[in-house]
């Protein structure tokens, strides 16, 4: 049985979701072709998957993030960059690529334990949607 499809919240923007997203990273990997895959366990014990597609990010090595947690998290509003906050006073930082075409990718993207997705980029754009109908499936 399929489960049913996520409702986005009336007062869902990006800084209400960046918001809500706090506690340890439970996983930190790369995946092909160069997508940082992060997931994070918040205090109710649910997940929230977030990765790149077309980004840079920082520290390189995804693997010092494990067991760092999440405290705060925010958008550079110029670059669409997604900056994160951790426990140790560390940063994940993700900033965009340059842009090549008017296809790319998302920098990055947010699923919530709802089931909300939050995409960010090319450029500096923005979509919230269910994560069971959006129109790209990256994660």
């Amino acid at each position: 049985m399929n489960s049913p499809a996520a409702t986005v919240p009336l007062d869902a923007s990006p800084l209400n979701i960046l918001r809500s997203m706090h506690g340890p990273i439970v996983d930190a990997r790369v995946a092909y072709p160069e997508i940082l895959h992060v997931e994070i366990k918040d205090s109710a014990g649910e997940l929230w998957r977030l990765a790149t597609q077309d980004a840079e990010w920082s520290p390189s090595d995804p693997a010092v993030l494990v067991g760092r947690s999440v405290d705060d998290a925010g958008i550079d509003a110029e670059t669409g960059g997604l900056r994160c906050t951790l426990s140790d006073g560390s940063v994940l930082d993700v900033k965009p690529a340059d842009r090549e075409a008017e296809d790319d990718p998302p920098t990055w993207e947010l699923i919530t334990p709802r089931g909300v997705a939050l995409e960010f980029g090319p450029g500096v754009r923005w979509q919230i949607g269910s994560a069971d109908s959006r129109a790209s499936s990256r994660i």
